[in-house]
């Protein structure tokens, strides 16, 4: 539930997206952090704010598989079922589109459920950075009350959101062929 509208929310993400700078916004798990994924400045001011190592890898959010499949080279039935289960679930690949990725040689990609955050991505033509909104280490916010002032104070926009329910953070495997390995459940 929007504490805004959510039409005003979208615009106002896709504002601050547009110049490249950092949003708190709802994901189908928890408050997460992002940008542009595609720019590596955005995702080294990331880390900065989490107090992580700036090269630290972020979760793409993108929208579709059609998307998936601009970044992702002969993706497998297995990671198409797993990036469409009903349980959120992060992939990492290793057969990336290494040019589209600045060198990068895995990807951990999600589509979310959260059709804000859906249309979000659609609206800005690319995929989104994704990382708990906390600092590391912190707690995970699960409403706007809990996000640090850390995050509050260094972010471009947040987007006042209140979760219908507490959910965890999504599962991630790692596929590589045919295999999977699980490496959060």
């Amino acid at each position: 539930m929007f504490l805004l509208n959510q039409n005003r929310e979208l615009d106002l993400c896709l504002k601050e997206l547009n110049k490249n700078g950092i949003i708190v916004y709802p994901t189908d798990t928890v408050y997460g952090i992002g940008g542009d994924a595609t720019n590596t400045e955005v995702s080294s001011r990331i880390n900065r704010i989490k107090k992580r190592e700036e090269n630290q890898p972020l979760i793409f959010l993108m929208n579709s598989i059609e998307m998936v499949n601009q970044y992702v080279n002969d993706m497998s039935d297995l990671a198409i079922n797993e990036l469409e289960s009903k349980v959120p679930t992060t992939v990492i690949f290793n057969n990336v589109i290494t040019e589209k990725l600045n060198g990068s040689s895995s990807l951990a990609v999600r589509i979310p459920n959260n059709q804000f955050c859906k249309n979000l991505i659609t609206e800005f033509g690319k995929p989104l950075s994704s990382t708990s909104a906390n600092t590391h280490g912190g707690e995970i916010p699960f409403s706007y009350e809990s996000i640090e002032d850390e995050i509050i104070n260094n972010v471009n926009h947040i987007v006042k959101y209140k979760f219908p329910k507490k959910v965890k953070p999504s599962r991630i495997v790692e596929i590589k062929g045919d295999s999977i390995k699980i490496v959060r459940s």
